[in-house]
C-alpha cells in the first residue's frame, strides 16, 4: 500500500488559529533542494510590496527568500524562524519545487500533514526542477519581478493550453493513494536562461524515474484525460510538416482476460485542424493524407510511450487501474508481476480538417 507523507511538514501547523496578515510572512513558492543523504535545503520566496510614499501604487511587487538546511522539518523550521522578523505564514502558498536530485530520492517522508494542512490548498500547484531551486527562487526571471506568480501562471498556462496533463496537488495525491496508477509532476528546467516547463516527471511511488519531452508529454495527456486545445505536429515525405491545432482527444479502454492475463484495448478519437502547412498547395488529398500519416504516428508514439512506462515498471497511464475497474478479485502484487508482459493494443481515429491554415 502506497504511503502519502509529504516532505514539506515545515510549513504546516497542527490547528487554525486567528492572525493578523500584517504581522505575518506569507510565503507563496517554495523549493526542496537535495544536499545530502541526512540533509534537505528549503527556500522560500516571500513577495515585498513596494509602495509609493506610504501608499500601494508604487514600485510594484519583487520577492526575498529565506533558506535553512536540515535533516527534519522540525530543524529547519526552526532555523526559518530564526531569521524571520515575522511569523511564517504558508496560506497562500501557490508552487512548490522539488530539484531533479531530490525527486529521483524520493520527496515524502514520514509525516503526511502537508496536503491535510487547511491552510493550503489543493489546488497548489507542485513541480520538478532541473537544477537548484535555491538559485532560481532566489534569481528572478526578467519577464516577472514576483516569482511565485511566473512560476504558477506558467504551469498553469501549459496545463490549460498546451501538452501538460492537468496536474495540482489534488491529482498527485488522488494518483499516489491510488492503487493500478503511478504519478507524476510538470517538469521544468532553464532553457537560454528562462525557465521553461519542458516535460512531465514520471514517478514510480514516490520516486521519478523518468522525465517527459513535450512531445511525449502530449501523448501521455491524450492518455489521461479528456482534453481540447493541444497543439501535434506531424512529419511529411520530402522533409514537409503540418501543425494540427485545438487537437482534442477521448480514450477509452477496453479488457479482455486471457488464460489469467489481461489484454487491454485503447482507443482513442482526436480532432484537430491544420494551423500550418509548409507545401502547397493544402488541397483534400493533402489533408487526407496528413490524417492518415497522424493516425499511424500516433499508433506508434503510443506504443512506444506505453513500452517505456512498462520497461520501467511505472504505470502513470493507469492501465492497472482499468484492468481493477473491469475485473474480479483484481491483485495488485499479481498486476505489478504481470504489468511489464501485458499487450496492449492501439487503435487511433483522427479528424482532421482545412480550417486555420496559414500560408
Amino acid at each position: 500500500m502506497k504511503k502519502l507523507v509529504i516532505l514539506l511538514t515545515f510549513l504546516t501547523s497542527a490547528c487554525v488559529q486567528q492572525e493578523i496578515v500584517d504581522e505575518l510572512l506569507l510565503i507563496h513558492a517554495t523549493g526542496i533542494d537535495y544536499v545530502d543523504e541526512l540533509n534537505f535545503r528549503a527556500t522560500v520566496s516571500v513577495p515585498i510590496y513596494k509602495g509609493d510614499n506610504g501608499n500601494n501604487s508604487g514600485e510594484g511587487v519583487t520577492s526575498e527568500t529565506i533558506t535553512a538546511v536540515g535533516r527534519t522539518a522540525k530543524n529547519i523550521r526552526a532555523e526559518m524562524d530564526s531569521k524571520s522578523p515575522k511569523l511564517i505564514n504558508n496560506s497562500k502558498l501557490a508552487v512548490v519545487l522539488f530539484n531533479n536530485e531530490m525527486a529521483k530520492k524520493g520527496i515524502i517522508e514520514q509525516g503526511d500533514t502537508f496536503y491535510r494542512d487547511p491552510l493550503v490548498g489543493q489546488r497548489l500547484y507542485l513541480g520538478v526542477f532541473e537544477g537548484s531551486t535555491n538559485q532560481l527562487l532566489e534569481n528572478q526571471p526578467s519577464l516577472q519581478p514576483e516569482i511565485s506568480k511566473y512560476l504558477s501562471e506558467l504551469i498553469e498556462q501549459n496545463i490549460n493550453n498546451h501538452n501538460i496533463p492537468k496536474s495540482n496537488m489534488h491529482v498527485f495525491v488522488y494518483r499516489l493513494y491510488q492503487e493500478g496508477m503511478e504519478t507524476y509532476l510538470p517538469y521544468l528546467k532553464k532553457v537560454n536562461d528562462q525557465v521553461q516547463v519542458t516535460g512531465v516527471a514520471i514517478f514510480k511511488n514516490d520516486k521519478m524515474v523518468s522525465a517527459l519531452s513535450l512531445e511525449e508529454s502530449i501523448i501521455f495527456k491524450m492518455l489521461i484525460e479528456n482534453f481540447q486545445g493541444g497543439t501535434y505536429e506531424v512529419a511529411l515525405p520530402d522533409k514537409e510538416f503540418a501543425s494540427i491545432r485545438n487537437l482534442s482527444a477521448q480514450s477509452s479502454y477496453q479488457v479482455e482476460m486471457r488464460k489469467g492475463m489481461p489484454e487491454i484495448t485503447l482507443n482513442l478519437r482526436t480532432k484537430g485542424y491544420v494551423n500550418e502547412y509548409s507545401g502547397i498547395p493544402l488541397d483534400q488529398k493533402k489533408i487526407n493524407e496528413i490524417n492518415h500519416l497522424l493516425e499511424e504516428e500516433l499508433t506508434v508514439e503510443i506504443s512506444k510511450l506505453i513500452k517505456k512506462f512498462q520497461d520501467l515498471e511505472t504505470d502513470p497511464v493507469g492501465l492497472g487501474f482499468q484492468v481493477k475497474t473491469r475485473t474480479r478479485g483484481w491483485d495488485e502484487q499479481k498486476w505489478t508481476d504481470q504489468y511489464p508482459n501485458v499487450k496492449v493494443h492501439v487503435n487511433v481515429d483522427t479528424i482532421i480538417t482545412h480550417g486555420g491554415v496559414s500560408d
